[in-house]
């Protein structure tokens, strides 16, 4: 019995630390919000009259890019000067650092954007952000994963704005990561894909939604474009197009999206199983190979062997880029990923989620109402029906979501049009 009240006790005491913890920590952000709104004020009085205004897109990778109909419209107006900043990815050590920066700066070079890289290789040395002299920076992901000088050190100094590098429809950590760090406090402007987005915002971040402005995704204008040049490897007969594309969440607790260390044998005997009739585009998560490089049970060799296949076999193809013309070109996607949920409906193809209902968990408004269009399923027999169903063209695509939930953001003004137009009003 006294064992019992002294466990109840220390409980207490731990369960009031965490609450304490929790309300300062709130109560900093708070603050910081404050001090950035008048922060941003005086910035904006800075630059009345100025004729151009210079931004800075700030990017880590160029597969999470989602902002390019947002840069090729400053590029064409004459009010900005838009350049790419090229920023190191810190986490998983300088060999995949360096070659993440090198893929990044040959992305945007052959786009003939204006670009720079972060490191400046005549002196050895990190570009310091104001020798670009920004009136307004560009955040592509609100995590800590480059160095301080491009991310803290940025939000905190000059006008910043942020367009999410995902379409918003994971829930995990009280939303905390991904709707209340300081970064998202801290910003001048937050431009949503969806509506939920805000309501999340209103409820969640200290600085209840003040900052946010929903626009719609402006990565999705392509999809309402024309098709241009498939991407897909020509075939020797007809097969159908299939999109597996696994979320790089393994072995993640908080977040448990993927599949696929369970599946990945089974996917890669089912290309084979197939051939006759399935073309496969393994399109995994740009995270996903980093961690399988460290992860104890695959390691380089293992890994390095598994992407060759995709890249090499005959009706298999290794999509690590863009693939917006990739999910134009497709049948259908099989995937377990966060952002697809909601993107691939865009190409109104028939689409099958790797999990259960106990992922909605893990899934905002907006991604259970995604979901709702999706086949659900978890164990292979659901999968190899799923193809089998495709083979004979026995499954349509559920266009609710589509209709109601996207389609409604492209219809008068585009994402990208809402972006450039709420940035002038508040300057001009």
């Amino acid at each position: 019995m006294i064992v019992s009240k002294v466990l109840i006790k220390i409980w207490r005491r731990i369960k009031n630390k965490i609450l304490e913890f929790e309300y300062f920590s709130n109560l900093d952000k708070k603050m910081l919000f404050l001090r950035m709104k008048k922060q941003h004020e005086m910035l904006i009085e800075k630059m009345k009259g100025k004729k151009r205004v210079r931004v800075v897109f700030l990017v880590i990778h160029n597969s999470v890019w989602k902002v390019d109909t947002v840069f090729q419209k400053m590029l064409n107006d004459d009010f900005f000067d838009p350049v790419i900043l090229v920023c190191p990815y810190t986490v998983y050590g300088e060999s995949l650092m360096w070659k993440d920066m090198q893929e990044c700066l040959q992305y945007f070079n052959e786009k003939g954007y204006p670009t720079y890289s972060s490191f400046n290789y005549s002196e050895q040395c990190w570009v310091k952000l104001d020798e670009l002299s920004p009136d307004i920076v560009f955040f592509t992901n609100p995590h800590d994963l480059t160095r301080k000088e491009y991310y803290e050190d940025a939000y905190l100094n000059y006008l910043s704005c942020y367009v999410p590098y995902a379409h918003d429809v994971s829930k995990y950590k009280k939303y905390v990561e991904q709707y209340n760090q300081p970064f998202h406090n801290s910003m001048w402007k937050i431009f949503v894909p969806h509506h939920d987005d805000l309501n999340i915002y209103r409820f969640y971040s200290q600085r209840n939604g003040f900052n946010v402005i929903v626009t719609g995704y402006p990565s999705c204008e392509v999809f309402f474009e024309e098709k241009e040049k498939s991407p897909w490897k020509p075939q020797s007969k007809m097969k159908i197009k299939v999109i597996w594309a696994p979320h790089h969440t393994i072995n993640d607790p908080i977040l448990p999206y993927s599949n696929f260390l369970r599946l990945s044998d089974f996917f890669k005997n089912l290309s084979y199983e197939f051939k006759e009739k399935v073309q496969f585009a393994f399109k995994p998560h740009p995270a996903l190979k980093a961690k399988l490089l460290t992860h104890p049970n695959w390691g380089a060799e293992k890994t390095n062997d598994y992407y060759s296949y995709w890249e090499k076999s005959e009706n298999t193809q290794l999509e690590e880029g863009d693939y917006i013309n990739l999910f134009k070109w497709s049948d259908c996607m099989i995937h377990d990923s966060g952002s697809f949920l909601a993107e691939y409906h865009y190409v109104k193809k028939p689409v099958f989620y790797i999990g259960d209902e106990n992922i909605e968990k893990y899934l905002n408004p907006f991604g259970i109402e995604a979901l709702s269009s999706c086949i659900l399923g978890k164990d292979e027999s659901a999968i190899r029906h799923f193809l089998e169903k495709m083979v004979l063209n026995e499954i349509n695509p559920k266009l609710n979501f589509f209709n109601e939930k996207l389609k409604p953001f492209f219809i008068e003004k585009t994402p990208s049009k809402l972006i450039i137009a709420d940035i002038k009003k508040d300057i001009f």
